[in-house]
């Protein structure tokens, strides 16, 4: 069951219309919205570089795991070094986060070309 429709930032206010539910008096039943506060809209303008309409479906993560994120071993977070400066009074902070995310089931998301 899809939880999440992913977009680009192009398509953000049409997948809102998609998915609210309005205050519209249907005259007929093919007129209701099906979609109607089932779906969370999020919108990723960085598919706006691969695609201006394709649209994406997402299961939520606690009926599949669909993506899986891992950090480096005993890397469990952000990895801090410190250096006192001696050209500058202060402190020199470098943060470095050994991080990855891969797709494990494709069962949890779906992409859809657009039309």
């Amino acid at each position: 069951m899809a939880k999440y429709l992913v977009v680009p930032a192009a398509l953000e206010t049409v997948a809102e219309q998609y998915v609210t539910q309005t205050n519209i008096v249907y005259t007929k039943s093919t007129d209701y919205n099906p979609f109607a506060n089932k779906l969370q809209v999020v919108a990723e303008p960085r598919l706006d570089a691969a695609s201006l309409i394709s649209w994406y479906l997402a299961a939520d993560p606690a009926q599949i795991d669909t993506i899986e994120y891992a950090y480096l071993e005993g890397q469990e977070g952000v990895y801090l070094e410190s250096r006192t400066g001696f050209e500058v009074d202060g402190v020199e902070l470098k943060a470095r986060l050994d991080f990855a995310a891969k797709a494990i089931d494709w069962r949890g998301f779906w992409r859809n070309p657009g039309a």
